[in-house]
């Protein structure tokens, strides 16, 4: 069976801590329990499971199962901390279990994984399958934060899952994936967020593909976050510094929305395709941010930074994948197209055309009734947001102010049903030049 078990409702507050459970007494050769490492399970409350210092620290390897398996209804408040699950006892390794480091399901909740502090970091790294799996309709608000997963122990080189990263499926909602995890080096994705129901998820203030210092590739084999299968109204990002994912070095796209009825995603506030500065380049091998196969009314932005990828900064390809906004990010020096719409993706909205471009205002036309959002930058993309206009009934729109200009100007059109264009041709303005006005003076 497993090496621990807490069992049932009642068994609270129970500490396992020091412990090699899978390993030999050096923790470098696998003496595998053939179930889980440790089991919680039916009821079990506010057990610690590690703790904050090296001394309090379990290797939890080599186990037939999972590492740590946390399970049914009322399973709650537990702290997985300080561990190394999958790794030697040094976390230099793969000493791996044969499932997940850690799995958590049929209606566990609010259970933390990881912490605040450095010590109460956890390594999740080597496992036959994903580093940590959160399961189920009813598995909610449990929380992952600043972990190492898919590294080694001070998050510098791959010690890849055989599988993701970090899993949520099933219908697992309202779970929160940061602050502080590095999650890298993985065989499949980093992030994968899958199916129906799976819904109101947060994956903020993570390492996605880089190092632990966000300047080195470590990159996931495939794309650095994926939501596919119907997932619907998770959040990438967010609004603040410290939500902020670095999406980068991936060997597919930094993040990739597929499938029908995968809609009402946000994707906010992240550098995709930079290294932690937001400035140099650490790209992913395809595009920034990839929507396919059907996915439908997404939000990409505001504040993105979308840049130095391989291809595209933002994609949206198929006759379904429609209603999909992308707003006010900075995105330029990709590949390709900054933004690029193929076979019928975001209905191929037609662009905006500049007619005039100036620092004292700058004028188009675009689809009726469009949102117009104005860029300036280097490229024909567009790296700087200026401002937003709005199209009339003729398709008429123009923006008047006085607008410090990059090399370029662009814009983008964005429909009534979300939709939102590619960027248009660049219009060349003028050299700003201040105008001096003559001023009478009276002698009063």
């Amino acid at each position: 069976g497993s090496g621990a078990n807490i069992y049932g409702s009642g068994n609270d507050s129970n500490t396992i801590s020091g412990n090699y459970i899978g390993t030999d007494a050096t923790g470098t050769q696998p003496l595998g329990n053939t179930h889980n490492g440790v089991r919680i399970e039916y009821g079990g409350q506010n057990n610690t499971i590690g703790g904050d210092t090296v001394g309090e620290r379990n290797v939890i390897s080599a186990n037939g199962w999972s590492g740590v398996y946390i399970d049914s209804p009322g399973t709650s408040y537990n702290r997985v901390s300080g561990n190394y699950i999958g790794t030697d006892a040094v976390g230099a390794s793969k000493l791996g279990n044969g499932w997940d480091g850690i799995l958590i399901m049929g209606g566990a909740h609010d259970n933390v994984i990881g912490g605040q502090t450095p010590g109460e970091r956890n390594v999740i790294s080597g496992n036959g399958e994903s580093g940590v799996d959160i399961y189920g309709s009813e598995t909610m608000s449990n929380t992952v934060s600043a972990n190492y997963i898919g590294t080694n122990e001070s998050g510098t080189a791959s010690l890849g899952n055989a599988d993701s990263g970090v899993v949520i499926w099933g219908g697992a909602k309202i779970n929160a994936i940061g602050q502080g995890n590095v999650i890298s080096g993985n065989d499949e994705y980093g992030v994968d967020v899958q199916d129906s129901g799976t819904m109101t998820n947060t994956v903020s203030g993570n390492y996605i593909g880089t190092d632990a210092t966000g300047t080195q590739d470590l990159g996931n084999a495939f794309a650095g976050v994926i939501l596919r299968d119907e997932a619907q109204n998770n959040i990438i990002g967010g609004d603040t510094a410290a939500e902020r994912n670095i999406i980068s070095g991936n060997e597919w796209s930094g993040v990739w929305i597929h499938n029908a009825n995968t809609s009402g995603n946000t994707i906010c506030g992240n550098y995709i395709g930079t290294d932690i500065t937001g400035t140099q380049p650490l790209s992913n091998t395809v595009a920034g941010v990839g929507i396919t196969g059907g996915a439908n009314n997404n939000t990409i932005g505001p504040h993105n930074v979308i840049a130095y990828n391989d291809s595209d900064g933002v994609y949206v390809g198929g006759s379904g994948s429609t209603g999909n906004t992308i707003t006010q990010n900075s995105i330029h020096s990709n590949g390709e197209l900054g933004i690029d719409n193929s076979d019928g993706g975001n209905l191929e909205l037609p662009r905006p055309v500049i007619e005039s471009a100036s620092c004292a205002g700058i004028l188009g036309t675009a689809p009726l009734t469009s949102t117009v959002e104005i860029f300036t930058g280097p490229d024909e993309e567009g790296k700087t947001y200026l401002g937003t206009a709005s199209a009339d009934g003729s398709g008429n729109w123009s923006a008047p102010g006085f607008f410090s200009l990059d090399t370029y100007v662009t814009a983008t059109a964005t429909d009534s049903g979300g939709n939102t264009s590619e960027f248009s041709l660049q219009a060349t303005p003028p050299e700003c030049r201040q105008v001096f006005l003559p001023l009478a003076m009276k002698s009063y």
